[in-house]
């Protein structure tokens, strides 16, 4: 299983090695990774390149800004060979199975372009959760909320994640982003080198911007830095120092500094549980200064291997096992609003359509590409409409008051359309307005590419309202005897058809099949969908039921489970000793039970020395082995054993071979017998 992080500048790939740590591909010597630019065009030959005219594979896939769909699959498949040929130059099989990141959405159009430069993807996962696994914040025992800084080349991304690593789910609550990164600071590096060399800002930079990209990454490790180029017809040789380097990007290091501290006022704003970690990633995050210069608003800097951390928290992904990931207003807590005294419960899921105003801004409003998000002006509050004017009859002035004129009611603005429109190719003519064309010269209509997608108002004869969909990340967590099904509802769906099939002995009352409707509104309500099923295998499958148009030929998601060990619980009984006989030996009752009928592997009786229970028979004394036999159902198994004397605590506790059977005891302070 490899970890795939394609930026939109680099990419990288990692994979577990044999002692379960992520190992990344060595990149080449003059270069900090793979590039994920391509340069050239579909139909001829593509090769990754950081050179002038380049072009990010992934924001060509994303925004589909021009091309076609296979075109910019064409320049993703491109850098996944190149990654490929890293992996096998390093001793190791090409990969076939990978786990992808990605920003915020763009997880079909990756997956198909993976899919067709030949791996099967696993999974999916957001950028941010990937740097959280890789910091090992997502374990047993650990809840609160972090703050990921992941600063790359062509910016700076801000996301709050709130953890519960006893639920194993990671709320995406807030993102911000930011065009402060490494190009950024390569572009203030260049006119420094510029104002060296004596050259006209006119003139080509290409070769300038690649010299100062390699100074600033050497000064990652070194003190100075020195490089030659050819410029003028001439070798010259360019120098810097972290010191120069330092005084060119220290106005930019406090603008994201800024961003980080508005981030935390609006999360104090919102009433949301403040980060008290910051988690590194991106090649900016190895910078030295980095963390120092986050570590001025009072939190604490983790700092590993940044540069990495994406792709690394890919490679352990699988290890995690289920992974809940939410995004967006829905995975955001409700804000702490007073209420007025008196007044009744609040519903957290209003059965209003509309968002309610506190909500932050949904995901599938997406900004131009040229808007820049901090000189956005702030969005006008808009006034509430006047109420009706009151009729004659109901004028509180009297009978001999003449009625006012009735006020013409203001006219309701037209509501915006959903989808948002991508900025057509140069050459084109102006933006498109919302349900017309772009104006074509030869007076035909645009390509689908420069519409948009926009849904037709009526179904064509003879297709349903609704259409099965796949959900996404389809996963379950078993609860004893119930099974925790959760999903990814597509966009627009808000019924899902469930259905399960169970091998073995099903629950008191439950069928061996069957099948439901879950509705989205009573699924975010439980935090999932619930379903007794026992210890035996289980095969669920989910459709969601999405409005027309939708795919009615794609297949379901399907999720296969196997038997869990049967559960087999234990007792221990103890006599009441007065001292005397405490001193001379003693003898103890084990009493083991199974609700289901089982094969009950052999099994060992512990007696353990000291305030720390044991875990496995070298931790105490062996007292008495219990050969294999069949454990009937709802019979109990009695065993009498004896028990030396013992001065001071001690614990007596059954083990069993590992997966065999799930051995529980009744209760842990009954195993402590002295």
């Amino acid at each position: 299983m490899y970890g795939v992080d394609l930026g939109d500048s680099y990419a990288r790939i990692a994979w577990l090695d044999h002692d379960g740590r992520p190992v990344t591909a060595d990149p080449p010597p003059d270069a900090p990774a793979v590039p994920a630019t391509v340069r050239g065009t579909p139909g001829t030959e593509l090769r990754v390149s950081r050179a002038p005219g380049a072009v990010s594979a992934r924001d060509r896939l994303l925004r589909r800004t021009a091309g076609s769909a296979a075109a910019a699959a064409a320049l993703v498949g491109c850098v996944l060979a190149e990654l490929a040929r890293h992996v096998t130059a390093a001793g190791r099989e090409a990969p076939h199975r990978v786990v992808l990141g990605r920003p915020t959405g763009g997880e079909p159009e990756l997956r198909r372009a993976a899919e067709a430069a030949g791996l099967r993807v696993e999974q999916v996962l957001p950028e941010a959760v990937a740097a959280a696994l890789h910091y090992g914040t997502v374990r047993e025992g650990v809840r609160g909320s972090v703050l990921v800084h992941d600063q790359g080349a062509t910016g700076l991304r801000l996301s709050l994640l709130a953890v519960d690593g006893d639920e194993r789910s990671v709320s995406v609550l807030e993102t911000v982003h930011r065009p402060l990164g490494g190009d950024h600071w390569d572009q203030r590096v260049e006119a420094e080198l510029r104002r060296s060399l004596a050259a006209a800002d006119h003139a080509p930079d290409g070769a300038l911007r690649r010299t100062a990209e390699h100074l600033r990454l050497a000064l990652d490790t070194a003190d100075h830095a020195r490089r030659t180029i050819r410029w003028g017809g001439t070798d010259r040789t360019v120098e810097l120092d972290r010191q120069t380097l330092d005084a060119l990007v220290r106005p930019l290091r406090e603008q994201s500094a800024a961003a980080v501290g508005d981030l935390l006022d609006r999360i104090q704003e919102r009433g949301w549980e403040p980060p008290d970690t910051v988690l590194l990633a991106g090649g900016l995050g190895a910078a030295p200064g980095a963390r120092e210069s986050l570590e001025q608003l009072g939190l604490l800097v983790r700092s590993d291997a940044p540069q990495a951390a994406v792709a690394s928290g890919l490679a352990l992904a699988p290890t995690v096992g289920m992974l809940w990931v939410q995004e967006g207003p829905q995975a955001a807590p409700p804000r702490r609003t007073p209420r007025a005294p008196g007044a009744g419960p609040v519903d957290p899921e209003p059965r209003s359509s509309e968002p309610p105003v506190d909500d932050p801004e949904p995901p599938s409003a997406v900004r131009p590409p040229s808007a820049d998000p901090a000189t956005e002006p702030e969005a006008v509050p808009v006034p509430p409409e006047p109420a009706p004017p009151t009729g004659p009859d109901e004028s509180p002035a009297g009978p001999d008051t003449p009625p006012a004129e009735a006020e013409p009611e203001p006219a309701r603005p037209e509501p915006e359309p959903e989808q948002a429109w991508p900025d057509p190719p140069a050459g084109r003519g102006p933006e498109p307005g919302p349900g017309q064309d772009a104006p074509s010269p030869e007076g035909t209509p645009p390509p689908a590419w420069d519409r948009g997608p926009v849904a037709p108002e009526q179904p064509p004869p003879g297709a349903a309202g609704e259409h099965p969909v796949p959900v996404g990340q389809l996963d379950g967590l078993r609860r004893d005897e119930h099974l925790l099904v959760r999903w990814v509802w597509p966009d627009g769906a808000q019924q899902a058809q469930v259905e399960w099939r169970l091998d073995g002995e099903p629950p008191a009352g439950v069928a061996r099949s069957g099948e439901l409707r879950c509705s989205r509104r009573g699924y975010h309500h439980d935090g999932g969908l619930t379903l007794p099923v026992g210890r035996g295998a289980v095969v669920v499958t989910v459709w969601a039921l999405a409005p027309y148009p939708a795919d009615p030929l794609a297949e379901p998601a399907v999720l296969d489970l196997p038997a869990r060990p049967p559960l087999v619980r234990y007792d221990v009984l103890v006599p009441r000793l007065r001292p005397l006989a405490a001193r001379r030996g003693w003898t103890a009752r084990l009493v083991v039970s199974s609700a289901t009928g089982c094969l009950l592997p052999p099994l060992q009786v512990v007696h353990g020395l000291g305030r720390a229970r044991p875990t496995r028979a070298g931790e105490g004394a062996v007292l008495h082995e219990l050969a294999e036999q069949r454990l009937a159902a709802g019979v109990p198994l009695t065993v009498k054993v004896a028990v030396p004397p013992t001065d001071g605590p001690s614990w007596l506790v059954c083990l069993a071979p590992a997966d065999t059977v799930d051995l529980r005891p009744i209760s842990l302070h009954r195993l402590r017998v002295t």
